[in-house]
């Protein structure tokens, strides 16, 4: 079977990890409506106001510090780098390389502004990251779980790939724990996922699955739907 390997499009050589498997059929689809979605991405999401002030606070739960190597799951456009503090080490990653080549042209944008951002831009998979084990310190998973596929399955591979110590900071919308979707919930939902994302993704299982814990956790819009998250792994024990 044919494997799927990283393609490196930004200022650091690619990174090296164990193979996976070729994308299946929900991650392929991913790759193809985000192909199409790229020219328009920042236009539409950028102009969300609540979404940058989600992403500042949420990697303001994640306290990073220069020095740190800091992962960037399904970073799409990489409109996450802007916030970012100096003096990181960041992997930045998505499924779609037109995403990816946008992400780098930002990165490299950063660079020429005298920002100290040593960025590296892959495609990969989020569920099949091509990375070694406990390499990284933290893993920023911004719009993420409620899009891909299989969002226990990038949980584990982001737990798999965080040092001792590490932390995932979230950013995205959840269902509340327990609750059930109402019939129009459960009939946009149907249209949503068609078009980019599962409305009724419920984090607090998926946590428990992955072995994860929520340290902290704030609403950042629509009445709690958006929430940002600090997880980390739970004590042994």
């Amino acid at each position: 079977m044919a494997r799927a390997r990283p393609t490196s499009t930004g200022d650091a050589p690619g990174a090296t990890g164990r193979d996976r498997p070729v994308p299946d059929r929900g991650t392929w689809w991913n790759r193809l409506r985000y192909t199409l979605y790229a020219p328009v991405y920042d236009l539409a999401v950028a102009r969300v106001p609540f979404f940058e002030r989600a992403r500042r606070r949420s990697l303001a739960l994640a306290a990073l510090r220069s020095g740190e190597r800091v992962l960037l799951v399904a970073a799409g456009t990489g409109l996450d780098l802007v916030h970012l503090p100096d003096g990181l080490e960041v992997i930045a990653t998505d499924i779609t390389p037109a995403m990816v080549s946008r992400l780098a042209a930002r990165a490299q944008r950063l660079r020429a502004a005298g920002r100290d951002l040593r960025v590296q831009a892959e495609v990969m998979d989020a569920a099949a990251l091509t990375l070694p084990d406990a390499s990284v310190d933290c893993v920023v998973l911004h719009l993420a779980l409620a899009v891909v596929p299989d969002p226990l399955a990038v949980l584990r591979d982001a737990v798999r790939v965080l040092r001792p110590g590490g932390r995932l900071a979230i950013f995205d919308k959840f269902l509340p724990h327990g609750a059930a979707p109402s019939p129009g919930r459960r009939a946009a939902a149907a249209v949503a996922r068609v078009l980019a994302t599962d409305l009724n993704v419920q984090l607090g299982p998926l946590l428990g699955a992955a072995g994860l814990r929520a340290v902290a956790r704030k609403p950042v819009g629509l009445g709690g739907t958006f929430v940002v998250v600090r997880a980390e792994r739970r004590p042994v024990g």
